[in-house]
């Protein structure tokens, strides 16, 4: 594994006793939920919602994620959640995170594909103008 970095953008997550599975740490599976609310946070302060595209016909759906796990979080842990878009693409993007504990360890790594999806027609579309143009912003 390469070593972790903290992205300049961030959110926190306090994690819930209901996220914890039987053995007593958070189960693998609410770590996707956590990069699932950082993502859209970071839409969110991009303003992709507000964006004069409104009302959409298109929009992203995610099509591939993968996560490293790299240390246990327990409850009442609150976890720093970094996100930085990678890449972008004609038609697709790809959105990177790293999870850090209080004590500044990296918990979990990851990576998310993302396809922009004509909800009309059904099918994959370009990536919107409008759009790429806030997604290079970003990653400057």
């Amino acid at each position: 594994m390469s070593k972790p970095e903290r992205y300049s953008y961030s959110v926190q997550q306090k994690v819930a006793w209901g996220d914890m599975d039987a053995f007593g740490h958070v189960n693998n599976v609410v770590y996707a939920r956590y990069f699932e609310t950082a993502r859209a946070s970071y839409f969110d302060d991009m303003g992709l919602w507000e964006s004069p595209q409104k009302p959409m016909e298109g929009g992203p759906v995610l099509t591939h994620i993968e996560m490293d796990y790299r240390k246990q979080v327990r409850f009442p842990e609150t976890i720093d959640i970094s996100v930085k878009l990678e890449s972008v693409k004609n038609r697709s993007f790809s959105i990177i995170c790293s999870m850090w504990n209080q004590s500044g360890e990296c918990v979990l790594t990851g990576k998310a594909e993302l396809l922009w999806f004509n909800f009309s027609t059904g099918k994959p579309a370009a990536i919107p103008d409008v759009y790429k143009e806030q997604f290079f912003q970003q990653n400057k």
